[in-house]
């Protein structure tokens, strides 16, 4: 009868341990929470840095996305409900840099992001107007140039090339003008092939139609002015 007990009380004893071995492999529900919370937060950097990396043209950082990706994907495929208490507290360190490098690329992106954004922001500001040149200077012209006084900045000669010349009475086809948006006040600057120089002040070139212009070029002998006035392209 002894015996029977001592074997019942062992059963029983082992069954409680396999009971408890068997609850120690599973975590508490506020380390699960914990961990579950870590690795969606992790998983979010990782989108969100993937779709910032998306909206730039630098592709430097992509070596080092697709490495943090492989990591990313190793904790993403771990079933914490398998884990112990224990066992969750070895990864959470890992989880935590892992997400600390996400925050320090997703600063980097969206440098980048907000340098490309301003640059192409700046580059819509020159707006690209179509024009011809009519010479009614009396003549022949060698140079005229765009003098945007408010950025201090000149274009190209729009008589294109170092040798040709506008003829008195002709007409320059296929000039683009190239006009900065933010600017409000212009001249050109005309040389004709004696030498002569004038400094001829423009209407505000902002509200000149972008489909086109045309701009033409006059001399008044007896205020010994020039004169240039913009009308509709054709």
């Amino acid at each position: 009868m002894e015996i029977n007990m001592s074997k019942r009380r062992s059963v029983l004893l082992t069954t409680i341990l396999m009971c408890f071995l068997l609850v120690g492999c599973k975590p508490s529900e506020d380390k699960l929470t914990e961990a579950e919370g870590a690795r969606d937060q992790l998983l979010a950097a990782r989108d969100a840095a993937e779709e910032t990396y998306l909206d730039i043209a630098d592709t430097s950082m992509r070596s080092e996305l697709d490495e943090l990706g492989v990591q990313v994907a190793e904790i993403e495929a771990i079933d914490f409900t398998n884990m112990s208490d224990k066992k969750i507290n070895e990864v959470l360190p890992t989880i935590t840099e892992l997400s600390e490098k996400y925050t320090t690329v997703q600063s980097k992106l969206t440098g980048t992001y907000q340098e490309e954004t301003a640059v192409k922001e700046e580059l819509a500001k020159n707006v690209q107007i179509d024009s011809y040149i009519i010479n009614k200077m009396g003549a022949d012209l060698s140079s005229i140039v765009l003098h945007d006084i408010t950025a201090d900045s000149y274009s190209d000669n729009l008589i294109a090339g170092d040798e040709q010349s506008l003829i008195s009475g002709y007409t320059l086809m296929g000039v683009k003008l190239e006009v900065y948006k933010d600017s409000s006040e212009w001249e050109f600057v005309v040389t004709d092939t004696a030498g002569n120089s004038y400094n001829i002040p423009c209407e505000d070139l902002r509200n000149v139609s972008e489909k086109g212009v045309s701009l033409t070029f006059e001399y008044d002998k007896e205020t010994d002015s020039a004169t240039v006035s913009c009308g509709g392209y054709f």
